[in-house]
């Protein structure tokens, strides 16, 4: 289930570092494929599950079901069941996270060794076969709604999702992992088991790995946890491109003392030689927008720009203002201005060695490797592409960057939720990027 691109690497790799030779790959029994990296400096352990498909794997009837189901087994299973899993739990000290995106699923699991065995047969015998304890059911969507209702009475979260409406609308991605008030609660037991039989698959699974336990010994400890799975699993599309063909506006009223704004556009897909310089670009146009909105005009105290790290990537500007008309044209007007006129060249090379800086930082977690290997594996094709990027990073000018811009960035997809009242919503039109 790989989507193949040109092996390419993003920032978040280190900007200087070679593929690390401690890293072995693997195929499980049942065809489950593992990346393992081999890191001794202590006894604790990172995993990593990741669930291939994402939005593409959901309908609209089904967005949230997946990471609903998977919440679900995480509550027990037959030989686990509810008391017996959270003294697991309590006993091992262990800390499981979880995160449901566009493109897949990820749980990862953070312990020290000697329990590694334990935890991950608990958790392969959860998702094979759940409990689904009714009341235990009924729990997590009660906190799932509650995470949703929680989402859309922030303005500053919900208006990611309005500025999705402008920028994707019918687009795979428009197809929400988190579910919505009214699928999340729809959902049934016998809907949750369908999705675990369907998605708990071999072909549909990757598994990395960063710690001391050697790759011999892992795989014993991986095939005693994981071998049970069945094989088999979903092909799916490749994701499609954005295709805004004009710049679009949604606004949504709300009685709140600021407006938030959030603009997306164009960026390119994961494995395209565009993305590094892009990435730079925006984290130049970044530095500038505080600059302008806070420090010349003193519009905001919140606003950033940034590029997503997807199959199908987009970048985007968020402003938080009680003057939304001049701090979004402003907004605009700085994005536009990089990309007609290069920045000074000593801005460039600050960006640079500041992105290089957060990308090693990043890198030292367990977490944060398992993270960077399958992510690259899943969007690229290699995870490899976690750790290389192309050898002139250094020589990236002002000029390439304004050049990279204005090839990709084109039409805006605009989000705001405003006081309508006080705010007319006649004087909020898109503004061009252009």
């Amino acid at each position: 289930m790989k989507i193949t691109y040109l092996a390419f690497a993003v920032l978040f790799g280190s900007l200087n570092a070679s593929v690390p030779g401690n890293v072995e790959e693997f195929t499980l029994s049942n065809g489950i494929p593992v990346i393992t990296r081999t890191i001794d400096n202590n006894e604790i352990e990172g995993v990593s599950l990741f669930i291939i498909g994402g939005s593409s794997a959901l309908t609209e009837e089904t967005q949230g079901l997946e990471r609903f189901s998977l919440e679900c087994a995480m509550m027990g299973s037959e030989d686990y069941p509810g008391p017996l899993w959270r003294e697991l739990m309590d006993r091992t000290q262990a800390e499981w996270t979880s995160s449901f995106n566009y493109d897949y699923s990820r749980y990862h699991l953070r312990c020290v060794r000697e329990d590694l065995p334990a935890l991950l047969t608990a958790f392969g015998n959860s998702l094979l076969n759940p409990e689904l304890n009714p009341q235990a059911f009924e729990q997590v969507r009660t906190s799932t709604i509650q995470d949703l209702q929680e989402k859309y009475s922030d303005p500053d979260s919900w208006i990611w999702f309005v500025a999705n409406d402008a920028f994707m609308p019918g687009h795979t991605y428009r197809r929400l992992p988190d579910g919505t008030l009214e699928t999340v609660s729809s959902f049934t037991i016998d809907d949750v088991s369908i999705m675990l039989e369907e998605r708990i698959r071999s072909g549909n699974l990757l598994i990395t790995h960063a710690g001391p336990t050697q790759p011999e010994e892992l795989r014993s400890i991986l095939e005693l946890a994981f071998s049970e799975i069945p094989a088999g699993g979903q092909e799916y599309p490749q994701v499609e491109p954005f295709t805004v063909s004009t710049d679009t506006i949604v606004v949504q009223h709300r009685e709140v003392p600021t407006a938030y704004a959030v603009v997306k556009f164009n960026a390119p897909p994961q494995g395209h030689e565009d993305l590094l310089p892009f990435r730079t670009a925006i984290t130049v146009v970044n530095d500038l927008l505080w600059q302008v909105l806070r420090t010349d005009n003193a519009l905001t105290y919140a606003t950033f720009s940034g590029a997503t790290n997807y199959r199908e990537n987009w970048g985007y500007m968020y402003v938080s203002s009680p003057q939304p008309v001049l701090a979004c044209s402003l907004m605009a007007g700085v994005l536009a201005d990089v990309m007609e006129n290069p920045v000074d060249e000593g801005i460039v090379r600050g960006t640079i060695e500041k992105s290089r800086t957060r990308a090693n930082l990043m890198a030292a977690s367990k977490d944060d490797q398992c993270w960077m290997m399958g992510n690259f594996e899943i969007c690229t094709g290699d995870w490899r592409n976690a750790y290389t990027v192309f050898d002139n990073i250094s020589e990236l000018s002002s000029a390439d960057l304004s050049a990279v811009l204005d090839r990709w960035v084109g039409y805006g997809g605009w989000g705001i939720i405003a006081d309508t009242t006080v705010v007319s919503v006649e004087q909020l039109q898109p503004w061009s990027l252009e």
